[in-house]
């Protein structure tokens, strides 16, 4: 406790005291009714955090009209009827001892609607909506105003403690603030600050003085002529003035979504907190932000040197909803890390799917098991052997483990985790990885699991071992595609390992995760690197947010790209490809990186023996079907529940 003193201090905002200063951000999980009703996964999803121990809760973005829907599966509270699941929300949270506040907002011109609207008729330039927004008229204005502050009335009536009204992102009331969006004549273009001025004014008298109103404001929106620090300053100012009780602070538009939800591309913690520290300088409420946050000294010390008054954490409690409990009972190497890898999380909701989380499996399934605690035993122990200690392995055999089996993990290297060190092999993905195989190491330990390292699985070892249940989890190995002259380049895998050392001038070929994110890491380090990639895009099935993140870093670091351009032969010294006119074309290469996929390594001799000797035989992970580590994870865990 002592080492975290101001994270655990209490906090008032307005006249509502919170039991810490840890807030659990409004994150989108797109598990609403299809009118935006609570669900029973909404509620289990918000009690697990609370029971672990968060301050604050802040429910995500809830939409206060029709016209403003921003997702599929997302929560409403623009009628009186969504009312009583609210306050069975709030019921739930309130037991466990955290606050709770709704976030109101208006998805402006990025909503899922027929018909977008917005305050002026301009779209985005990256993510455009699915039409032109209509401009909203001045009347219309004032209604949209009346809708934000009749969905705060709903939400005292829910027993809310407070509402946050969402001013960032990109949406409605940010749009009203840009100048890149607010393009209008009347008063509320001539006063870009009037709109949101007005919600918080009325929302003050409509509900009472004491009845505390967050702002979440865009100190940023990363864009030339959009909303800056010191515009934001001023908005802050005025908001304050007209009863703000306190400042969320972010940043960024969908045009710049990779700031909005930082991935682990841009892995500094506490992403917002200098523009916060700049907000705290202009106002007397509390500030609070936040950004990748998985460490709770970075929280700590944020507060302890007034940048903020209180920390968001929001994919880290997605992977771990106990984080505050166990850093406040310094049980640091119990938190399961967030990768910040965006899978389960944004990649999701953005394509209209509900939120699970690629180290968390029980994301999403609170409502079958609120914690681990609640996995059901197995009616008996069986003995399983684990084949692989890769990270489906390892979940695999933590979750039997967690229900009573007899597990044994044979690993034929002298270390866990399998191709998440080559993963972590680029510097900005290095820690998280290695945080995760630690944590994996740790639970093997701590349950007892049996952890055979540099032992090959043989026929004879399972012979030896007689067990009732064999798991496959043999994992992958590289594609070596039939080029000629293929003997002249060298894996991905060999230069992520530093088993081969490359020269100055590279071409890989494959521009997926891999090879583009080995080409940063090598253009880092000062060389010439070009990839080569068959299809028409680079990482095409990876986050959007990543792949915007990805293609800066790229071009940062002066990696050429070749897309559409197949390779049809490697000679020593070069490359030869065909470019999109179907012309052939030579590139220049010391070293030649093959980076096109995985294969399964399944050895058949042990699914043979594996077969004659145990009950059941399950593969698993990428020893099935290389992918990645979200399925693996989740694959793993699966499978334990089932037998």
């Amino acid at each position: 406790m002592a080492k975290f003193e101001n994270l655990f201090k209490p906090l008032r905002i307005g006249k509502v005291e919170i039991r810490n200063r840890i807030a659990m951000p409004p994150m989108v999980m797109c598990y609403g009714g299809p009118n935006g009703e609570v669900t029973e996964q909404t509620i289990a999803h918000y009690e697990a955090r609370a029971k672990g121990g968060v301050g604050l809760i802040i429910v995500e973005a809830t939409c206060v009209h029709p016209s403003g829907k921003g997702f599929e599966g997302g929560l409403s509270i623009h009628t009186d009827s969504h009312v009583p699941g609210f306050a069975r929300l709030t019921d739930t949270v309130k037991k466990h001892g955290a606050t709770i506040a709704l976030q109101i907002f208006h998805a402006g011109i990025q909503a899922h609607v027929e018909q977008p609207v917005g305050p002026s008729a301009i779209g985005r330039k990256i993510v455009p909506p699915i039409r032109t927004p209509k401009e909203l008229t001045t009347e219309e204005v004032e209604q949209m105003i009346e809708a934000f502050v009749q969905a705060a009335v709903r939400a005292k009536k829910a027993g809310f403690d407070m509402v946050e009204i969402h001013g960032t992102h990109g949406y409605l009331i940010c749009e009203f603030l840009s100048p890149l969006t607010n393009k209008r004549t009347d008063k509320y273009g001539e006063d870009r600050v009037l709109f949101a001025e007005e919600i918080v004014r009325r929302i003050k008298e409509k509900c009472g003085k004491d009845f505390p109103v967050i702002f979440r404001l865009c100190a940023d929106e990363f864009l030339e002529g959009g909303i800056t620090i010191e515009y934001a300053k001023e908005i802050a100012k005025r908001l304050e003035e007209a009863g703000v009780d306190a400042f969320n602070v972010t940043g960024g538009n969908y045009d710049t979504s990779d700031y909005i939800i930082p991935p682990v591309y841009y892995d500094k913690q506490g992403y917002f907190f200098e523009l916060a520290a700049e907000i705290k300088k202009v106002v007397s409420v509390p500030v609070i932000s936040g950004g990748l946050i998985t460490d709770p000294e970075v929280a700590e010390k944020a507060i302890e040197e007034g940048k903020v008054d209180m920390v968001f954490v929001g994919r880290q409690l997605l992977a771990d909803p106990e984080w505050p409990n166990k850093v406040k009972h310094g049980e640091l190497e119990d938190i399961r890390p967030c990768i910040a890898c965006n899978e389960g999380c944004i990649h999701r909701i953005f394509n209209d799917r509900p939120v699970v989380c690629a180290v968390n499996p029980l994301k999403g399934f609170e409502y079958r098991y609120l914690s681990e605690n609640e996995i059901p035993r197995a009616s008996e122990g069986k003995k399983i052997l684990v084949i692989g200690g890769g990270v489906g392995g390892l979940e695999f055999a933590r979750a039997a483990k967690l229900r009573g089996h007899n597990v044994i993990v044979v690993e034929k290297s002298d270390k866990l985790g399998g191709l998440l060190w080559l993963a972590g092999a680029p510097e900005f993905k290095r820690e998280r990885m290695q945080r995760l195989i630690k944590w994996y190491e740790k639970q093997m330990k701590k349950l007892g699991v049996e952890v055979k390292q540099k032992t090959e699985a043989t026929p004879e070892l399972i012979k030896e071992l007689k067990p009732e249940v064999v798991v496959l989890a043999t994992g992958s190995e590289p594609i070596v595609p039939q080029i000629p002259g293929v003997e002249y380049a060298v894996l991905a895998d060999d230069v992520l390992s530093g088993k081969v050392e490359v020269g100055d001038n590279i071409v890989i070929i494959g521009g997926g995760m891999v090879g583009c994110e080995l080409g940063i890491e090598l253009a880092k380090k000062g060389k010439n690197v070009t990839i080569v990639e068959a299809l028409d895009a680079i990482v095409p099935n990876e986050p959007a947010i990543n792949q915007m993140a990805i293609n800066k870093l790229l071009v940062k670091y002066n990696v050429r790209i070749r897309t559409g351009s197949p390779v049809i032969e490697i000679h020593k010294g070069e490359v030869e490809i065909v470019d999109r006119l179907g012309r052939r074309r030579s590139i220049s290469a010391d070293s030649v990186v093959i980076a096109v996929g995985r294969k399964p390594v399944v050895p058949e001799e042990l699914i043979s023996e594996a077969k004659k000797i145990g009950k059941e035989v399950y593969i698993i992970g990428d020893a099935k079907v290389p992918r990645k580590v979200i399925d693996a994870i989740r694959e793993g865990f699966s499978v334990a529940i089932d037998i």
